[in-house]
């Protein structure tokens, strides 16, 4: 199969980049309150040093409704789609598995259990994200340990204790559903699926320089990534300190994963999709895989959550299963056999 984006991958970039600021204008405008394009675009941009006095800030229920209530949430869905998707990326690129996630190491599990014991024995709400990345963290560190052979990282023993302890924090998590009550168990439930609503700008403040940090981390490794795809001995031949290169993927990757659920809950699919999709798009070079999974992630995870909003407030883990699973399905069946690896 050839990649017609390969030769132009600035030209790429800038498509993404586009695609990704309409879908954000777009979801800004939809809502119980329907509000014009114009108008946010004069609220957003009246706000930006030097140009500002340009536009009208249009003061009122409308500059409120997007500054506090939809673009905190907005920008949380984008931060959390481009976090997973990166995830997700450098975890396929060690694992060389196109089926590997951000929470094979049992990230994902280990956070949900955090914060069923959070609901389950009434921790304040504002700790809550707190106690899920402890806990998401913390299983990831315990998978990482027991992967560990002779001060080496193998990859299958990663993926037998990463399942081992993902279906020991699911039972756990289960466990603590059927003692709850109906409150406490309706709370639990949407953990595990996920949502954005309820995001503060604190939120941001906090996900943001961890999705910037942990991105850049990733991306340098890149060509890193593309020489171990060849093979851990020829990788060692090249120089390419193997060890450390998949010990500084394995726990950015993590910890770009357990940032996002200790805000929105367990958002499942975006880490497993889009860096395959992407692939598809521009192929495996990691140097241009990770920046397009970047933006196709963000700008599908806001899609979802606008689904989600106008929709009545749907869990938007369900959303992306919804829409994931057949879009993957589909990939499968229109690039049989040539999934880049």
């Amino acid at each position: 199969m050839s990649h017609p984006l390969k030769p132009h991958f600035k030209k790429s970039l800038v498509i993404f980049g586009t695609l990704t600021f309409i879908t954000v204008v777009i979801s800004l405008s939809l809502g119980s309150v329907s509000i014009p394009s114009k108008t946010i675009l004069d609220i957003l941009f009246s706000r930006v040093p030097v140009i500002g006095g340009l536009f009208p800030s249009h003061p009122g229920p409308e500059s409120t409704i997007i500054l506090k209530i939809r673009l905190p949430r907005i920008l949380l869905g984008l931060i959390a789609g481009v976090s997973l998707s990166v995830s997700g990326s450098s975890m396929q690129g060690v694992f060389k598995n196109p089926m590997a996630s951000p929470f094979i190491l049992g990230v994902s599990a280990g956070g949900a259990f955090g914060a069923a014991v959070g609901i389950f024995f009434d921790i304040p709400w504002y700790l809550l994200p707190l106690i899920a990345f402890i806990f998401g963290m913390g299983t990831m560190l315990t998978v990482f340990f027991l992967g560990r052979v002779r001060g080496r990282t193998h990859v299958s023993t990663l993926l037998l204790a990463g399942l081992a302890m993902n279906f020991l924090m699911t039972a756990l998590t289960s466990l603590i559903l059927f003692y709850s009550d109906p409150a406490e168990r309706m709370s639990i439930v949407a953990w595990t699926w996920g949502s954005l609503s309820g995001t503060v700008w604190n939120d941001i403040w906090i996900s943001l320089p961890v999705m910037v940090i942990g991105t850049g981390a990733v991306y340098a490794y890149a060509r890193d990534l593309n020489v171990i795809q060849t093979g851990e001995t020829s990788a060692k031949q090249l120089g390419i300190e193997v060890e450390k290169t998949k010990m500084i993927q394995l726990i950015t990757s993590s910890l770009l994963a357990a940032v996002v659920i200790s805000f929105t809950g367990v958002i499942g699919f975006v880490g497993l999709i889009i860096p395959h999709a992407s692939r598809l798009l521009v192929g495996p070079d990691h140097k241009k895989l990770i920046p397009i999974s970047a933006l196709l992630g963000g700008s599908f995870l806001v899609m979802c959550d606008a689904v989600s909003r106008v929709s009545g407030n749907i869990w938007v883990g369900v959303i992306t299963g919804l829409f994931g699973a057949p879009f993957f399905i589909y990939l499968l069946i229109r690039n049989r056999g040539d999934t880049g690896w």
